[in-house]
């Protein structure tokens, strides 16, 4: 009988309707889901239809990131999310410029946060750095996700690299002609340069000059080496001893492979990988960060005596090691071949080697005068 004496139910206040609609998300998503707008409509309060249209515009930027085609469509190799107004975006041709997306600081956390449930990432204060691959809107990203809990000022921040799911064509480096007759060769080499130089795309468009019978291993942190050779194994690294590139290595050399693909040399796998070199193995490629070619040489050399432990070499017989395995060095700036040297020995510690090409950014043999 009380229900007939009751009126109907008030629409919340406005601020007070928002409120609760964003506790419930987050309640969803403490459980780990994210949930569909029909969904979360049904555990909505009554408010107004023009606080529902707000609610659900809200709704769908942080569950559906509504506003990121648009940026994405850009021409750029990537998006730096420094903050909503913030966003950094450097363009295939160098340049950079800075955008910003509808978002509160308020959503932000939440925002990047629905991210790495997304992509099913352990991102939080005890795991506060994720690096992924992931697609977004049709396209391929490496996603790096860096935790608020890292900077004083507590905000977290997202780097997208766009990646390209069809190899370039080695004429798009410069150098082709001779890069492609050093691949049929199977020589060691090692590519080169700064971070988005352009290595890795490189890495990758090698791979067309490969032999279609070859039985190619790929090993990397994240997914980045696009390729479309048939007899291709690929191992991901992880966050267990088991599941490490170095381990990944010493798995690859039981497999039969005619040739073995680092994405980036950087710790302890570059011990393995450099003594496949040295018991025989041939068409071995990785990247590395390094200010030149000839500075690629005693990057490896550091690395091989940072992480062999007590028991290791001395650096000059590291140096030594290195410059008998290794075979050329291409060095990339600006998505461009700008150096490649051929590697003769060492004395007493010092690198010896040959100039193939050499020249300022994007001046190649293959490039027309």
């Amino acid at each position: 009988m009380l229900s007939l004496f009751a009126g109907e139910v008030q629409p919340l206040p406005s601020a007070e309707a928002r409120s609760r609609s964003r506790e419930i998300l987050v309640s969803a998503l403490n459980k780990g889901s994210i949930p569909a707008w029909e969904t979360h409509q049904t555990e909505l309060p009554a408010m107004t239809q023009e606080d529902l249209t707000v609610v659900e515009e809200s709704f769908r930027k942080l569950t559906s990131w509504t506003f990121l085609p648009e940026l994405l469509e850009e021409k750029a190799t990537e998006f730096l999310f420094h903050a909503p107004d913030l966003i950094q975006i450097i363009q295939t041709s160098g340049q950079r410029k800075v955008s910003s997306v509808p978002l509160c600081d308020e959503d932000w956390q939440l925002w990047l946060e629905i991210i790495s449930l997304a992509f099913h990432q352990n991102w939080n204060l005890r795991h506060p750095f994720a690096s992924f691959y992931g697609k977004l809107f049709g396209a391929s990203y490496r996603m790096s996700l860096v935790h608020g809990s890292t900077s004083p000022e507590g905000r977290s921040k997202l780097v997208l690299r766009r990646l390209a799911e069809t190899p370039f064509q080695l004429s798009d480096f410069g150098g082709a002609g001779l890069l492609a007759e050093l691949v049929q060769q199977k020589k060691n080499i090692l590519i080169a340069g700064a971070t988005a130089s352009g290595k890795t795309s490189l890495l990758a468009s090698l791979t067309s000059s490969f032999k279609p019978t070859e039985h190619v291993v790929v090993l990397e942190d994240t997914f980045e080496i696009f390729s479309h050779h048939p007899y291709l194994t690929r191992f991901l690294a992880g966050s267990t001893p088991e599941t490490e590139l170095k381990a990944y290595l010493s798995y690859s050399l039981r497999l039969s492979p005619d040739r073995i693909l680092l994405g980036e040399m950087r710790s302890h796998e570059v011990i393995p990988f450099m003594l496949a070199m040295n018991t025989g193995h041939r068409g071995l490629m990785g990247t590395i960060h390094a200010a030149s070619a000839a500075d690629a040489i005693n990057r490896v050399a550091l690395l091989f005596s940072l992480y062999a432990g007590e028991g290791g070499l001395n650096f000059d017989r590291v140096i030594e090691l290195v410059c008998r395995n290794l075979e050329y060095v291409v060095f990339m700036e600006q998505r461009r071949v700008t150096e490649v040297i051929r590697i003769l020995g060492s004395d007493r510690g010092v690198p010896f080697y040959e100039t193939i090409i050499a020249g300022g950014p994007g001046i190649c043999p293959d490039d027309p005068p």
